[in-house]
Protein backbone atom coordinates (compact mmCIF):
# COMPACT_ATOMS: atom_id res chain seq x y z
CA UNK A 1 0.00 0.00 0.00
CA UNK A 2 1.23 3.64 -0.95
CA UNK A 3 0.13 6.34 0.92
CA UNK A 4 -1.98 8.86 -1.28
CA UNK A 5 -0.24 12.22 -0.09
CA UNK A 6 -2.03 15.20 -2.13
CA UNK A 7 -5.26 13.75 -2.86
CA UNK A 8 -7.24 14.66 0.54
CA UNK A 9 -7.33 11.33 1.50
CA UNK A 10 -7.46 9.33 4.64
CA UNK A 11 -7.47 5.96 2.59
CA UNK A 12 -4.43 4.14 0.90
CA UNK A 13 -3.82 3.69 -2.44
CA UNK A 14 -3.49 0.37 -3.39
CA UNK A 15 -1.75 0.23 -7.01
CA UNK A 16 -2.35 -3.22 -8.44
CA UNK A 17 0.10 -2.61 -11.52
CA UNK A 18 2.60 -0.48 -12.37
CA UNK A 19 3.69 1.99 -9.22
CA UNK A 20 2.80 5.23 -7.62
CA UNK A 21 4.39 8.37 -8.68
CA UNK A 22 3.45 12.12 -6.82
CA UNK A 23 4.78 15.29 -8.55
CA UNK A 24 6.15 18.23 -6.41
CA UNK A 25 2.26 19.32 -5.36
CA UNK A 26 1.71 15.45 -4.21
CA UNK A 27 -0.59 14.48 -7.34
CA UNK A 28 -0.45 11.78 -9.46
CA UNK A 29 1.09 13.18 -12.79
CA UNK A 30 -0.52 12.40 -16.32
CA UNK A 31 1.43 10.86 -18.18
CA UNK A 32 1.44 10.58 -22.03
CA UNK A 33 1.09 7.13 -22.13
CA UNK A 34 -0.49 5.86 -19.86
CA UNK A 35 -4.12 5.49 -19.02
CA UNK A 36 -5.12 4.54 -15.82
CA UNK A 37 -8.77 2.70 -14.29
CA UNK A 38 -9.17 4.01 -11.06
CA UNK A 39 -11.85 3.65 -7.93
CA UNK A 40 -13.23 6.15 -5.92
CA UNK A 41 -14.77 6.20 -2.61
CA UNK A 42 -17.37 8.74 -1.10
CA UNK A 43 -16.53 10.35 1.85
CA UNK A 44 -20.07 10.36 3.37
CA UNK A 45 -21.90 7.40 2.14
CA UNK A 46 -21.22 3.74 0.90
CA UNK A 47 -21.04 4.71 -3.14
CA UNK A 48 -17.79 3.78 -5.33
CA UNK A 49 -17.11 4.79 -8.33
CA UNK A 50 -15.42 2.75 -11.26
CA UNK A 51 -14.14 4.66 -14.32
CA UNK A 52 -10.93 5.22 -16.56
CA UNK A 53 -8.96 8.45 -17.27
CA UNK A 54 -5.43 9.19 -18.72
CA UNK A 55 -5.08 11.90 -15.46
CA UNK A 56 -6.46 10.76 -12.29
CA UNK A 57 -5.84 13.93 -10.28
CA UNK A 58 -7.75 15.98 -12.61
CA UNK A 59 -10.78 13.17 -13.20
CA UNK A 60 -10.38 13.53 -8.97
CA UNK A 61 -11.09 17.06 -9.43
CA UNK A 62 -13.83 16.19 -11.88
CA UNK A 63 -15.74 14.07 -9.34
CA UNK A 64 -15.43 16.49 -6.13
CA UNK A 65 -16.47 19.61 -8.26
CA UNK A 66 -19.91 17.97 -9.15
CA UNK A 67 -19.03 17.96 -13.11
CA UNK A 68 -19.64 13.99 -13.07
CA UNK A 69 -23.38 13.56 -13.30
CA UNK A 70 -23.07 9.61 -12.41
CA UNK A 71 -21.40 10.70 -8.93
CA UNK A 72 -22.52 13.78 -8.32
CA UNK A 73 -24.38 12.68 -5.82
CA UNK A 74 -22.33 10.91 -3.04
CA UNK A 75 -19.50 13.52 -2.92
CA UNK A 76 -16.75 13.91 -2.11
CA UNK A 77 -14.66 11.27 -3.14
CA UNK A 78 -11.16 9.62 -2.34
CA UNK A 79 -8.93 7.52 -4.48
CA UNK A 80 -8.70 4.10 -3.30
CA UNK A 81 -7.42 2.17 -6.13
CA UNK A 82 -5.98 2.22 -9.53
CA UNK A 83 -3.92 0.64 -12.16
CA UNK A 84 -1.76 1.68 -14.97
CA UNK A 85 -2.57 0.63 -18.48
CA UNK A 86 -0.07 1.74 -21.79
CA UNK A 87 -3.52 1.88 -24.39
CA UNK A 88 -7.16 3.16 -23.60
CA UNK A 89 -8.82 0.12 -24.99
CA UNK A 90 -6.67 -2.12 -22.03
CA UNK A 91 -8.07 0.35 -19.70
CA UNK A 92 -11.76 0.41 -21.11
CA UNK A 93 -11.79 -3.74 -20.64
CA UNK A 94 -10.23 -3.80 -17.41
CA UNK A 95 -13.19 -0.52 -16.29
CA UNK A 96 -15.84 -3.07 -17.56
CA UNK A 97 -14.31 -6.19 -16.56
CA UNK A 98 -14.30 -4.20 -12.84
CA UNK A 99 -17.87 -3.03 -13.18
CA UNK A 100 -19.66 -6.56 -13.91
CA UNK A 101 -19.54 -9.98 -12.14
CA UNK A 102 -16.53 -11.85 -11.28
CA UNK A 103 -14.07 -8.60 -11.99
CA UNK A 104 -16.28 -6.44 -9.24
CA UNK A 105 -16.63 -9.57 -6.71
CA UNK A 106 -12.54 -9.94 -6.75
CA UNK A 107 -12.21 -6.16 -6.95
CA UNK A 108 -14.33 -6.12 -3.46
CA UNK A 109 -12.58 -9.06 -1.91
CA UNK A 110 -8.96 -7.49 -3.09
CA UNK A 111 -9.82 -4.38 -1.70
CA UNK A 112 -11.57 -5.25 1.72
CA UNK A 113 -8.57 -7.70 2.10
CA UNK A 114 -6.23 -4.25 2.01
CA UNK A 115 -8.84 -2.28 3.92
CA UNK A 116 -9.70 -0.06 1.22
CA UNK A 117 -13.41 -1.43 0.62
Amino acid sequence: MVECGGLESRFPIISGRGFFRRNSAGEIPPSPLMYYVYVLKSVTGNFHYIGHSENISFRLKQHNAGKVRASKAHRPYTLIYFEEYQTKSEAQKREYYLKRGKGNFWLREHLKEKGGW
